[in-house]
């Protein structure tokens, strides 16, 4: 009996993963903080892991965990999306205080990040007792120029007491609709 002659198919080359950033390389950084994205971006694939792996570790110094948080707003990953989402939806009801600092960290982040589901996830916060997660998150939602944002921010604004969460408030309210008023023509 003769077999057939099976031919197979060339293996695919495998794709490297990606190499991931040592945390002993961030961590200095974190020490010496600066902020500036290029420069962070510019370290390459797996920065975002070793930030969400420090901005996780709880027993990592809050100053480090805090700037770490920041720093994820320039990495517009899915993991880091992830991160910055279930910060706020865990940390949102701890009375911790170095938990609410990572909470306004995150509301921050996640501003910057974007999209059409932040201004529902940062809304709540507009109503924690802690007046700096509020005030952060007041930013948080200005940041990402939509107006569900500034429809959240204006239910807020009437009933804020603390002025300078009240004077954030208006002024990311100011920011979305200036964003949304198309520039004036220039004349000659």
């Amino acid at each position: 009996m003769v077999l057939p002659f099976v031919t197979q198919a060339p293996l695919a080359a495998a794709k490297p993963a990606p190499s991931k950033m040592p945390r002993a390389t961030i961590e200095p950084r974190l020490r010496n903080y600066k902020p500036d994205p290029a420069a962070w971006r510019a370290l390459g694939p797996g920065t975002d892991e070793a930030l969400i792996e420090i901005a996780g570790d709880g027993k990592a110094e809050v100053l480090l965990r805090s700037r770490a948080v920041s720093t994820l707003s320039y990495f517009p990953t899915p993991a880091t999306r992830k991160f910055l989402e279930g910060t706020i939806a865990g940390k949102a009801a701890s009375p911790d205080a170095s938990d609410r600092q990572l909470l306004g960290k995150a509301a921050v982040a996640l501003g910057w990040l974007g999209g059409v589901h932040v201004p529902e996830q940062l809304a709540p916060l507009l109503d924690h007792l802690d007046p700096d997660v509020r005030l952060d998150a007041a930013i948080g939602l200005g940041l990402t120029r939509l107006p569900t944002a500034a429809e959240a921010l204006r239910k807020r604004l009437d009933i804020e007491t603390v002025a300078r969460v009240r004077a954030q408030i208006s002024r990311q309210i100011q920011v979305i609709d200036a964003s949304r008023v198309p520039p004036a023509e220039v004349r000659k």
